[in-house]
């Protein structure tokens, strides 16, 4: 079976009414040129399939979905008028019926555009609570068992919740040591980073030794008839115990 485009609680009028309205205004731009700029632009947003958002009380799914398309709309260019519009068609659900019980008086806000229209759907969804609960867990990471590569993601999705903290690369590259297991710190002590992308580089380049270097301890164990899931274990255990400390 076919999926749906829409969700069965949005009126399909609605959903007309919202791409009429793109396909009007980018057709408007077009000046008379012959162009449609209503079939290059936005097949290129749908070709590229963005995600939904259906009122998520989370506040990443919610960060994620905009960050999709701030990046869709800087990648082609997309004009500022028209973001509103073509994000709106990929509402669902509680965020769908939000936007339609409340699109005239979130239109009818002084200087209304894009970035408007971000800060009163994080307003909606985006529940004090969880941003301090956010703030919280960003403000205890710790590598732990993660590998660098996995630590600087968590790093990465957690800092939006605590900008104050990490405001310039430099405190975020201080932050983001502090995280890091002591073993590899010791390895970076006395080096300053002005970026966080240069202490990463950096770490993960220690973290990958430390791999080869363990790999090379079990092939030499296993070389010397040595139980290679014992060895193993007791690396996991020396590992764990330098990375939680």
């Amino acid at each position: 079976r076919r999926r749906r485009m829409t969700d069965p609680n949005t009126p399909l009028n609605e959903v007309v009414r919202q791409l009429a309205t793109v396909t009007q205004q980018l057709a408007n731009r077009a000046g008379g040129n012959g162009q449609d700029p209503a079939g290059e632009l936005f097949k290129k947003i749908t070709q590229s399939k963005p995600p939904t958002y259906s009122g998520e009380p989370n506040p990443a799914v919610l960060e994620g979905w905009l960050r999709e398309f701030n990046k869709l709309f800087g990648a082609v260019n997309y004009p500022e008028e028209l973001k509103v519009n073509s994000a709106v068609y990929y509402l669902r659900g509680e965020a769908d019926l939000w936007w339609s019980q409340n699109e005239n008086v979130l239109r009818a806000v002084p200087g209304f555009n894009w970035d408007v229209f971000q800060e009163q759907i994080r307003n909606k969804f985006y529940p004090v609570f969880l941003q301090k609960q956010k703030a919280d867990e960003f403000l205890e990471l710790k590598m732990g068992n993660m590998s660098v590569t996995e630590y600087y993601a968590k790093f990465i999705e957690l800092s939006r919740f605590a900008k104050e903290t990490v405001a310039t690369e430099k405190m975020k590259a201080s932050r983001f040591e502090r995280g890091l297991p002591i073993d590899i710190q010791l390895q970076l002590s006395g080096q300053v980073f002005e970026t966080l992308d240069e202490l990463y580089g950096r770490a993960a380049h220690l973290y990958t030794l430390e791999q080869k270097k363990k790999e090379i301890i079990l092939r030499r164990a296993v070389k010397e008839g040595e139980d290679p899931d014992e060895v193993e274990m007791i690396l996991e255990a020396r590992f764990y115990e330098a990375h939680n400390k």
